[in-house]
C-alpha cells in the first residue's frame, strides 16, 4: 500500500483544529492546563459523530470518576494522613487502583477503566503537594470537558467541508 506522507485527511485536520481551539480557550482561562483538554479532544475526534459521542461519554465519565477518587485520596492525605515514605505512597496509590477498577466494572463502564486509572494517577502521583487538591481535580475535569465539547462540535462538520 502506497501512502502519501504529506496528505492531510479530514480527521487529521479536525484533530489539529480541535487541539488548537483547546489551546486558544486556555489563553482566556486562568486555572486550565490545555494539555488535558487537548488529550480529550484528540481521543474524541473519531471517524463519525456517533463514535465521537460514544468516546466522549466514556471519556467524561472516566475523568469524573478518576477525578473524584483522586480528590478523595489527596484530601485524605492533606487532612488526615500522608504516607511519609514515597515508595510506600506509590504502593498505596497502586493498590488504590483495585477499587477504582472494580468500581468501573460495577457501574458497567469497563471501556473507561484505563482512563479512570490514568486520571486518578495523574492527579495523585503528580499533584499530591498542591495547595488545593480538590481544586486541581475539578480543574482537570473542566479541562477534559472543554476538550470533549470542542471535539464533539468540530466532529459534526463533514470531512469534505473542513
Amino acid at each position: 500500500m502506497k501512502t502519501n506522507f504529506w496528505r492531510v485527511g479530514g480527521r487529521t485536520r479536525k484533530t489539529v483544529i480541535a487541539v488548537f481551539t483547546c489551546f486558544l480557550i486556555d489563553t482566556v482561562r486562568e486555572n486550565g492546563i490545555p494539555f488535558y483538554a487537548a488529550i480529550a479532544a484528540i481521543l474524541c475526534i473519531q471517524h463519525n459523530f456517533k463514535d465521537s459521542l460514544n468516546t466522549a461519554l466514556t471519556r467524561e465519565i472516566a475523568t469524573v470518576i478518576g477525578g473524584i477518587w483522586g480528590a478523595i485520596v489527596l484530601s485524605f492525605e492533606k487532612n488526615v494522613y500522608r504516607i511519609p515514605n514515597e515508595l510506600l505512597r506509590y504502593l498505596f496509590l497502586s493498590i488504590t487502583l483495585i477499587p477504582i477498577i472494580n468500581f468501573s466494572v460495577w457501574i458497567k463502564q469497563e471501556k473507561g477503566t484505563f482512563l479512570m486509572c490514568v486520571v486518578f494517577l495523574c492527579i495523585t502521583a503528580t499533584h499530591g503537594n498542591d495547595e488545593s487538591p480538590l481544586a486541581f481535580a475539578i480543574d482537570r475535569i473542566i479541562d477534559t470537558t472543554i476538550g470533549v465539547f470542542i471535539a464533539l462540535f468540530i466532529n459534526q462538520f463533514p470531512k469534505s467541508k473542513m
